[in-house]
C-alpha cells in the first residue's frame, strides 16, 4: 500500500537515503558485531576449557585428600606398645581383616626390621650354645642318665634324671630333666605317670618354648596325643588336638618353620580321622582356629611382601627424607605420612609410612598397605554426594573407559579426562573424567554465555527495521495527508466559488434591472439567501475545523430540548435544499427530556449529516431523522438510502481529508472535514457516533447524547 501511495520520485528518493544511511552501516556494523560474536565464541569456549579442567582437577584432589583423611585416621588408630603383647596381636589382625581401607599393618624397628607382623624363629650359633650350656654336675646327670637310657636301662636313668631333678634349677633345665623323665616313664608304658609330667611341662612354660632342639612343648602336646590315643575315648583326644592346634598357631613366631609345618601336619592329620567324632562346640573352635590359620599364612605372606617389595624403597625413603634432622610433621601439623608405591608379582601395591613418637617403643616406623579399591570406593564416595552440574557430569572411568559411576552414561561424550596422581597405583587406569549427555558442551555452555550478545545484536537489527517501517509509514502518512491538504484546498474553492459566483450573478442581474417583477425579485433574494447560508455554513465549518484542529475549539454547553434543536436545524437544512427535490422525514419523539447541549455545534453536525446524506443520495433524495429516548440517553439517527459505504472505507471515514471515493466513480463535491467535525462534536458531548452502511442500500449514522448530570458545561483547549 506504501508504495501505491508514495510517488515514484518520493520513492526513489526514500530508498536512496535508507541505502545510504541505514542499510550499508547496518550492514557493517552487524558484519563487525558477528565477527566480534565469533571472537567472543571462541575465547569463551577457551574459558570454559580452562574452568572444566580446573574442576576436574580440583574433584580429583578432592577424592585423593578424602582417601589421605581415611589413611590418617586409619594411623591415628594404630598405636603400638612398648611390649607387643599376644593381645595387642590380636587386636592388630582384627583391625586389618575388618577395614575396608587397610589390607595389611607393619611395624618397623630402628633398623627397619620387620618387628610385625612376626614370622618363625630363626635359630642363630649363640642360641645353639646357650642350649648346651649347662652346669658341669648338672650336665652329669643328664650324661649318665642319657647313656643308662640308650642302654635300656630305664630305671636307671630315671633314677639319674631324678637326682638331678631340682626346684632350684632354672627354668629351661627343669623342662629338660622333666621331658627325659616324662620321656622314660613312657618308654615304662607307665602311661599314667608320663602323662602327669608331660601337662606339667605344658603348664610350667608359660610360653617360653623351652628345648634342645624341638621345643619340650611341643614334644609333650605330641605324647599325650599318643598317650590319649592308647588309653582315652576319642573326645578327649579331640580336645587335646583342638588345644594342640590352637597353640601351634597362636604362637607360631616362637617356632622354627620346619618344627611348625611337622606338628601342624601331625594335628591336621589326626583331626582329618577324628572329624565326625568332633561336637558342635568342637567344630566352633576348629573354625575359628583355622580362620586364626588364615590369617597367619597372609601376615607371612605380607611379610614376605614387605621383605621383597616394600623395604627397600622404605629404607631408601629414609636415608633421604626421614633422617635425624627431619621434620616429622607437616605445614598444618599433621603426622607426615610417606606413600610408596610399586607393582609386585601378583599386582600393583600402595603402602603408607609415618614415624612413631613413642620414642621407648621398639617400633619406630608404623606402616600400612592400602587396599586396591580404596582409591575407587573414595571417589564413589564423594561423587555420589556431589551436585552434578547441568550440562556436565562428573564420571568414574575404569581402565577400559568403561563407566563405574554414575549408572546410565553409557551414551555420554567424554570431555576430559583426569588420572589420579597420588595414588596412581591404587588407581589401576581408573580416572575421573567429565562428560556430557548430548552433543559438545563447549559449544552449549559458551553459546549460552553469547546469547545476550545475539539477542542485543538482534534487538538492534529489529529495532532498526521497526525505525525503517515507521519512518515509511510516516512519510506515506504525510504524503497522503498532504494530498488530501491539497484536494481539500481545491474543493473547498471549490465550494466558496461556486455561492460566490452564484450570488454575483442575481446581484448583478437585480442590479442591471434585468428582474422588475416583484415575485422574481423575491425569487432572486430568496437565491442569494440559500447560497448565502451554503456558503455561511462552508465557513463555519472551515473556521470549527481549524479550533479542533488546533484545540481552541470551546463548547458551551446548556440544557436545551434536543427535540427542538433538531427541527430547526431540519427547517434550516431544507433552506439549503429547496428545489433539490430533497425529501427529509422527521421521526421525533415528543417530550424528550432536556440534554446537555451546545446548540449551535449540535446542529452544525446535524447539518453536515444531513448535507453527507443528500450528496451521497442517488437520484431519490430520502433522508429519514430520528430522536428517540433509549435508555438513559437519547439517540438521534440520519438514515439515507444512497449509495452506501464500503467496510474499508467505514473504518476511516472521520478521519480528517478523507473521502470515500464512490462505486460509480461519480465527482461528489466536498471537503473532507465535515464527518471529523461531527465525531469531534459528539465526543465533545461525552457521545458516540456510530455507522451502519451497506453499499447500494444507504448509511445510518446513529448519535448517543448521556442523560447524566455529568453533561455539564465543559470547554476542550
Amino acid at each position: 500500500m506504501i508504495g501505491g501511495i508514495l510517488k515514484p520520485r518520493l520513492q526513489k528518493r526514500v530508498v536512496t537515503i535508507f541505502v545510504i544511511a541505514v542499510l550499508i552501516p547496518c550492514v557493517f556494523l552487524g558484519y563487525l558485531g558477528l565477527k566480534s560474536i565469533k571472537q567472543e565464541k571462541q575465547w569463551q569456549q577457551q574459558l570454559v576449557l580452562e574452568n572444566l579442567k580446573r574442576s576436574l582437577s580440583l574433584a580429583v584432589d578432592h577424592i585423593e585428600s578424602s582417601l589421605d583423611d581415611q589413611i590418617r585416621a586409619s594411623f591415628r588408630q594404630l598405636s603400638p606398645p612398648r611390649q607387643l603383647t599376644a593381645s595387642h596381636v590380636t587386636s592388630l589382625r582384627t583391625f586389618s581383616t575388618q577395614s575396608s581401607l587397610v589390607q595389611g599393618v607393619f611395624f618397623l624397628d630402628n633398623n627397619v626390621r620387620v618387628v610385625f607382623p612376626k614370622t618363625f624363629r630363626d635359630v642363630d650359633v649363640d642360641e645353639m650354645k646357650d642350649r648346651s650350656t649347662l652346669r658341669l654336675q648338672e650336665s652329669e646327670y643328664l650324661r649318665a642318665g642319657d647313656l643308662f637310657e640308650v642302654q635300656g636301662k630305664l630305671d636307671e636313668a630315671l633314677t639319674e634324671y631324678q637326682r638331678g631333678f631340682s626346684s632350684r634349677l632354672s627354668k629351661p633345665l627343669q623342662a629338660a630333666f622333666l621331658s627325659r623323665i616324662a620321656r622314660c616313664q613312657f618308654k615304662k608304658t607307665d602311661y599314667g605317670n608320663a602323662r602327669k609330667t608331660y601337662q606339667r611341662i605344658i603348664d610350667e612354660d608359660h610360653n617360653q618354648f623351652y628345648g634342645e632342639g624341638m621345643p619340650y612343648v611341643l614334644v609333650a602336646h605330641l605324647q599325650l596325643l599318643e598317650i590319649a590315643e592308647k588309653e582315652s575315648p576319642s573326645l578327649a583326644t579331640s580336645n587335646q588336638l583342638l588345644d594342640f592346634y590352637g597353640m601351634l598357631v597362636g604362637r607360631s613366631d616362637k617356632l622354627e618353620h620346619a618344627q611348625y609345618s611337622f606338628c601342624l601336619d601331625h594335628v591336621k592329620s589326626r583331626l582329618q580321622r577324628q572329624q565326625q567324632f568332633l561336637s558342635q562346640s568342637q567344630r566352633a573352635t576348629l573354625d575359628s582356629i583355622v580362620r586364626l590359620e588364615k590369617e597367619v599364612e597372609d601376615e607371612q605372606s605380607f611379610r614376605d611382601f614387605l621383605q621383597t617389595n616394600a623395604l627397600p624403597g622404605i629404607k631408601q625413603e629414609i636415608n633421604s627424607k626421614w633422617n635425624e634432622n627431619s621434620r616429622f610433621n607437616d605445614s598444618d601439623g599433621r603426622k607426615d605420612i610417606r606413600y610408596l608405591s610399586g607393582q609386585s608379582d601378583s599386582a600393583a601395591w600402595t603402602i603408607g609410612v609415618r614415624v612413631n613418637d613413642d620414642a621407648e617403643s621398639p617400633v619406630r616406623f608404623i606402616g600400612i598397605r592400602i587396599r586396591r579399591n580404596a582409591l575407587t570406593d573414595a571417589a564413589l564416595a564423594v561423587l555420589k554426594e556431589s551436585e552434578p552440574p547441568e550440562e556436565v557430569r562428573i564420571a568414574l572411568l575404569d581402565a577400559a573407559d568403561r563407566t563405574l559411576f554414575p549408572a546410565g552414561l553409557s551414551a555420554a561424550t567424554v570431555v576430559l579426562t583426569k588420572p589420579f596422581s597420588r595414588f596412581e597405583e591404587l588407581a589401576a587406569g581408573t580416572k575421573l573424567a567429565l562428560v556430557a549427555m548430548g552433543g559438545n558442551p563447549l559449544e552449549a555452555i559458551s553459546s549460552k554465555s553469547l546469547l545476550i550478545y545475539y539477542v542485543l545484536l538482534g534487538s538492534v537489527i529489529v529495532l532498526i527495521a521497526l525505525g525503517i517501517v515507521f519512518i515509511l509509514r510516516d512519510i506515506s502518512r504525510e504524503e497522503e495527508i498532504s494530498a488530501m491538504k491539497s484536494e481539500f484546498i481545491a474543493n473547498v474553492s471549490h465550494e466558496i466559488k461556486t455561492p460566490i459566483a452564484t450570488i454575483r450573478t442575481l446581484a448583478e442581474n437585480l442590479n442591471e434591472g434585468w428582474v422588475t417583477g416583484q415575485e422574481q425579485q423575491q425569487e432572486y433574494f430568496h437565491l442569494i439567501e440559500r447560497e448565502a447560508e451554503r456558503l455561511t455554513h462552508l465557513v463555519e465549518n472551515i473556521l470549527d475545523f481549524s479550533r479542533i484542529d488546533k484545540a481552541r475549539r470551546s463548547y458551551r454547553m446548556e440544557l436545551s430540548s434536543i427535540g427542538d434543536v433538531t427541527r430547526k436545524a431540519i427547517r434550516r437544512f431544507r433552506l439549503l435544499v429547496d428545489g433539490q427535490g430533497v425529501v427529509i422525514k422527521e421521526n421525533i419523539e415528543s417530550n424528550l427530556p432536556p440534554c446537555n447541549l451546545d446548540v449551535e455545534a449540535y446542529e452544525q453536525a446535524l447539518l453536515n449529516l444531513l448535507d453527507n446524506a443528500v450528496k451521497y443520495s442517488r437520484d431519490e433524495k430520502v433522508v429519514e431523522v430520528s430522536a428517540r429516548r433509549q435508555k438513559d440517553s437519547i439517540v438521534v439517527a440520519v438514515a439515507d438510502c444512497g449509495i452506501g459505504i464500503g467496510k474499508k472505507d467505514s473504518e476511516r471515514i472521520f478521519d480528517k481529508f478523507f473521502r470515500s471515493p464512490p462505486p460509480d466513480g461519480r465527482k461528489i463535491p466536498g471537503s473532507g472535514i465535515g464527518l471529523t467535525l461531527v465525531k469531534e462534536i459528539i465526543e465533545a458531548h461525552a457521545g458516540t457516533i456510530e455507522v451502519e452502511s451497506e453499499i447500494g442500500r444507504g448509511s445510518t449514522f446513529t448519535l448517543s447524547f448521556p442523560l447524566s448530570n455529568d453533561s455539564t458545561k465543559r470547554s476542550v483547549g
